[in-house]
């Protein structure tokens, strides 16, 4: 049950990293894609979005996440094919680190955020929710079944 209720946290929170993601990539490509998100003295996406650091290695951050969440989805979907059985421990592994991952890259592009830019992406800030909430989803899905939590 447990496992199966993790699962589909894992599905549903990659899913919708990969919507934002899907969105604010369509904001680098395409034009005419409006952008929904105000624009005040801390909270202010089109500053962010159009600054240098949203720019690693020739690509927009948009799709390195695009991409992170894709490959994201894929493991968590591998991961409840299991049903209610416990994730094989390899797998596990492999998503733990991959999710790993991404939350230095959180870190990353929060400092960039607020240390460099000055600003604040609300689609951004809700990617970063989004990963670190896959990061507990994922060790807690290591968990040995009744572990109790210390207080």
């Amino acid at each position: 049950m447990r496992s199966t209720r993790l699962g589909r946290a894992r599905v549903a929170l990659t899913a919708v990293g990969l919507a934002i993601a899907v969105y604010l990539t369509l904001l680098h490509y395409v034009t005419g894609v409006p952008l929904v998100c105000g624009r005040g003295a801390l909270v202010d996406c089109e500053t962010v979005l159009q600054s240098p650091s949203a720019v690693v290695l020739g690509l927009p951050v948009a799709l390195w996440g695009l991409l992170w969440f894709a490959v994201a989805l894929v493991l968590a979907l591998l991961s409840a094919r299991g049903g209610g059985d416990p994730e094989p421990p390899r797998l596990w592994g492999i998503g733990f680190t991959w999710t790993l991952i991404g939350t230095v890259a959180v870190l990353r592009l929060v400092y960039q955020e607020i240390g460099v830019i000055g600003k604040i992406c609300a689609w951004c800030t809700a990617v970063h929710v989004l990963v670190l909430a896959l990061l507990v989803v994922q060790v807690q899905a290591h968990r040995p079944r009744g572990a109790a939590s210390s207080s």
